[in-house]
């Protein structure tokens, strides 16, 4: 086993500066936290917003982030290296890192769905340089970012305290009943155009038609603005029960990393079964409904919103679930444990889904 105590890192993902705080809850954020709660060093090389403020980037393809970058690792020389939808760093940079020190580790991380948004080809693109993937997918099929000296592996969507710091469950009053935020995506964070979110409204069209005596207090929808940072939070308390829908096509444990946002604040979430999300919790921990059978969660709806103490005792112990099994220092410690070790040492509170080719 490896001695993995005290290390330095260097995490190079998408820090989100352009966008003012109103993402504070990136998953960036959170493995950060988790590497120094657990004693590591971390430096922070933000590869979107480095590209930004030099606008040669632009004309050469980023060669200008790319030397920052190889002199911040030769300064830094860390033992680990960390990428998060780092779509700015070029192969070339990866090699070199690796002829610089030929002890480094370099993994990377991703919460999006495997099969859209080119997901595949962008991890495929840096596999030979990679020693082990992590993504909030169990597909089978993972495997075809792959070479025969990595491995791919589920890591649950993160809950940390110092972000999800709210317990809604213990409000006193509730404006609404229900809540939903379709985000249209990070980078503008508004309403777009062209939709590509046709499965999530056909549920909340169902809900607006069906249910109309409930309160709901949808976001990113029926021309209403999405909505973020801290007043998404003050949106998200005014109601016990929200919605966790995620991009079809289902897969494996996939979900919107709003999951850990919704429960992490003590919501009661409801959560579709397609995904197979009922092995990472429990009945008594959330409510599962069946995408398919919207009469029975019309019933289930009905049904938590009627019974406010049962609603409030499952958003309980949801979050004191993700809180403690699913946290910021439990996962980045599977991150290393992983590449390091190749397969995990001990036990974690998730089943391991490693896949290599």
């Amino acid at each position: 086993l490896v001695n993995c105590i005290n290390m330095k890192i260097l995490h190079i993902s998408n820090f989100v500066q352009k966008q003012n705080g109103r993402l504070q809850w990136n998953h960036c954020f959170k493995i950060n936290n988790g590497f120094i709660r657990n004693g590591h060093n971390v430096c922070s090389f933000s590869d979107r917003d480095m590209s930004r403020m030099n606008l040669i980037n632009k004309i050469n393809g980023n060669k200008d982030l790319n030397k920052k970058l190889i002199n911040t690792f030769k300064n830094f020389y860390p033992d680990l290296v960390v990428l998060g939808h780092a779509d700015k760093v070029h192969r070339d940079t990866l090699s070199e890192f690796k002829n610089i020190n030929k002890e480094v580790k370099i993994i990377e991380w991703s919460v999006d769905h495997y099969y859209l948004n080119k997901t595949s080809q962008k991890l495929q693109l840096n596999s030979d340089f990679v020693d082990a993937f992590f993504i909030t997918n169990a597909d089978e099929n993972l495997n075809t970012c792959l070479t025969s000296r990595n491995s791919i592996s589920f890591f649950p969507n993160i809950f940390d305290k110092s972000i999800e710091n709210l317990t809604i469950y213990d409000n006193n009053y509730f404006k609404y009943d229900l809540f939903y935020a379709l985000s249209y995506g990070v980078g503008t964070g508004k309403l777009r155009k062209k939709k590509s979110n046709y499965d999530r409204e056909e549920i909340l069209d169902y809900i607006t038609k069906n249910i109309p005596q409930i309160k709901t207090n949808f976001y990113g929808y029926d021309g209403r603005q999405p909505v973020w940072g801290n007043q998404f939070e003050k949106e998200l308390s005014n109601s016990l029960l929200s919605l966790n829908l995620s991009r079809k096509p289902h897969i494996k444990y996939y979900s919107s990393d709003r999951i850990s946002q919704y429960m992490g604040n003590g919501s009661c979430v409801f959560i579709d079964i397609n995904s197979g999300l009922n092995e990472l919790f429990n009945d008594n921990e959330a409510v599962f409904f069946d995408s398919t059978d919207l009469d029975e969660f019309q019933r289930k709806i009905l049904y938590y919103v009627e019974n406010i103490q049962e609603t409030r005792s499952i958003a309980k112990r949801g979050w004191e679930k993700g809180h403690s099994n699913y946290n910021e220092r439990i996962v980045t410690e599977y991150f290393i444990d992983i590449a390091f070790n190749k397969i995990p040492t001990k036990e974690y509170s998730w089943p391991i889904n490693q896949f290599f080719l």
